[in-house]
């Protein structure tokens, strides 16, 4: 993304609602009882996956699948899990078992295409989610993740009409933050060179929703963009008030600082940017900034510069 911070939403989402097969009335009180505790196990999964106890959340599901062979819900969630333990074979496996018992469960197609994302198969991610709008055209989560497959295709139109489709949807809906789409469609339409759409789109979500630091952020890196240091200034200090752990923010902020002569403010915010990068587990980033630190300082010593701040 070249600098540029996009809204994540949270690509796993955990299927609460028992999701059954539907098959013809067991004849044998075994029977009934083994549907009885999958339930049981079923929910107990649930839990632990909510708990990020996954590997206890597995054998849940296993079991669940082991007491009904056709418990859907049981393949969708394991699916996640191995998701998230980047097991990919089985989780494509997982979500595939639970189409083939119903097609009609847009649950299991919302896993596969998750799945299929995060290997980087945007084509066949894309076929899963129109396949569940097929279903339910009003689905918020297909919307949003094909868009973000589309914007990772370079489909920009395509990315774009999917999230306008969203805001359509949404405007009524006072529990859901538009402020977030508004930042997704504005990085693609910068992606698109449509700069000016995209910086009405950062402004508005910033308008919607104050506290938005990724919002600040992006249009800093378009204030940039454009040669307007002090709006930059100003929206990477903004993004940094209100997150103070916003690692990208203080290196754009730092190295506006270098350029107008502000050494030891500029250090002083590599420094910060190098601190939050590592503790974010970003190594590669934290390495980038470290060098540029050392860069500044050996500079400074060689050209007898002062690090005013």
């Amino acid at each position: 993304m070249n600098g540029f911070y996009r809204f994540l939403f949270s690509i796993i989402i955990v299927v609460t609602v028992l999701f059954l097969s539907f098959s013809p009335p067991m004849k044998i009180a075994t029977a009934n009882l083994d549907i009885g505790n999958a339930k049981k196990v079923f929910t107990e999964g649930i839990t632990n996956t909510e708990n990020k106890n996954y590997e206890q959340a597995v054998e849940n599901f296993t079991k669940a699948i082991e007491l009904d062979y056709n418990f859907v819900g049981a393949y969708s969630n394991r699916c996640l899990v191995y998701l998230r333990w980047g097991k990919y074979e089985e989780a494509i496996a997982d979500c595939t078992k639970a189409i083939k018992i119903n097609p009609e469960n847009i649950e299991a197609n919302i896993n596969l295409g998750l799945v299929y994302e995060t290997i980087g198969n945007y084509q066949q991610a894309i076929a899963e989610y129109t396949q569940v709008l097929k279903h339910n055209h009003n689905d918020f989560r297909a919307l949003y993740n094909r868009g973000l497959a589309n914007f990772e295709l370079k489909n920009y139109q395509e990315a774009i009409a999917d999230y306008n489709l969203i805001l359509v949807k949404t405007q009524q809906d006072d529990s859901f933050n538009q402020a977030d789409i508004y930042n997704e469609r504005g990085l693609t339409y910068l992606m698109a060179k449509n700069i000016h759409k995209a910086m009405a789109d950062f402004s508005y979500a910033i308008y919607i929703d104050a506290g938005n630091s990724i919002a600040y952020y992006n249009r800093g890196c378009v204030c940039k963009k454009m040669g307007n240091t002090e709006g930059a200034m100003a929206d990477f200090s903004k993004s940094i008030q209100i997150n103070p752990e916003q690692a990208e923010a203080y290196l754009n902020r730092g190295l506006l600082r270098q350029e107008r002569g502000l050494y030891q403010a500029a250090i002083q915010d590599l420094q910060a940017a190098a601190k939050c990068f590592c503790d974010q587990g970003n190594m590669a980033a934290y390495h980038h900034t470290q060098r540029l630190i050392d860069g500044l300082q050996k500079w400074l010593l060689s050209s007898n510069q002062t690090a005013i701040g």
